[in-house]
């Protein structure tokens, strides 16, 4: 499958492929003119000699925990923002959602988890894959929005996009955007069988959000956007809304790692300058295979 989600909608797609693993599969048809497109599918494509096409998608229509199948778990952390359960998370009206409280995020930090995180996570997933999300309220003063690949067996195997209002740290200025506003930033970091206090090797890019013109942008603006990280055994790239933010070659994992997508106090975020709870809004998550 190679159709991608455009303005929030996926293409119309028909498929039908045998029976696999003694599961009887029927041709299934996936409509993007009505809400039936974001039901959650997992859907093996077909089959090369001993070689599947796996790809999965999740529109959180369905109240609660996405089910465990054929190998992708579900997982979340609340220690930003404690939560009750699953359906706290997953409601059932079609979003995921991520809460960080002001109260909490300004609370004395514990030196457990001095930097704490907020995040659902599925997988495992390994490279030759894109996988994207949809969601909105990424761009919140205060803390670090995310979509992350990681895996941690001995050494460290990672692929962030982080998203922050903006970096205290980046030492790259202050980007306004063509209207003035004040451009998100970003960075785009890898891992790959990184060790040590210092774990290197590793591989670092921070700029601001940019357009498909190259102009730079704010996603403080109430609106859903795309984040992609496409993986390849050569290089990982990094798109918002299609627009290609960065190539990292030098430095690329290579093994199966877990889906996370959230938010995380971070040393860089500053200090918030809202008050109440803030939501993060994730649409869909979609794995694609490349």
């Amino acid at each position: 499958m190679n159709g991608k989600a455009v303005h929030g909608k996926k293409p119309t797609i028909t498929f039908a492929f045998p029976d696999f693993h003694g599961r009887n599969c029927h041709p299934c048809f996936w409509s993007s003119a009505a809400k039936p497109w974001k039901r959650t599918l997992l859907i093996m494509l077909m089959t090369a000699g001993s070689q599947m096409t796996a790809e999965y998608f999740e529109g959180f229509d369905t109240p609660g925990k996405p089910p465990e199948r054929d190998g992708i778990r579900w997982n979340y952390i609340d220690e930003l923002t404690p939560v009750e359960g699953w359906r706290e998370i997953i409601p059932g009206d079609g979003s995921a959602h991520l809460n960080v409280d002001r109260k909490r995020l300004d609370a004395r930090r514990n030196k457990w988890t001095p930097w704490p995180f907020q995040t659902i996570s599925l997988g495992p997933v390994s490279t030759n894959h894109r996988i994207s999300i949809r969601a909105k309220e990424t761009s919140i003063q205060g803390v670090t929005c995310f979509l992350f690949l990681y895996s941690e067996k001995g050494t460290i195997n990672e692929i962030d996009l982080e998203i922050v209002a903006r970096d205290t740290e980046s030492g790259s200025g202050n980007h306004k955007t063509a209207s003035g506003e004040d451009a998100t930033h970003i960075r785009m970091n890898t891992w790959a069988k990184a060790s040590g206090p210092k774990l290197l090797p590793r591989r670092t890019i921070r700029s601001s959000v940019i357009d498909s013109k190259g102009l730079s942008l704010s996603l403080q603006d109430g609106k859903f956007h795309t984040y992609t990280l496409e993986w390849k055994p050569e290089s990982v790239r990094f798109y918002i809304d299609n627009a290609l933010q960065g190539v990292i070659e030098e430095i690329v994992p290579d093994k199966p790692m877990s889906v996370i997508f959230g938010m995380r106090k971070t040393p860089w975020s500053g200090k918030a300058d809202w008050t109440g709870a803030r939501t993060m809004l994730v649409d869909w998550v979609d794995i694609e295979e490349l």
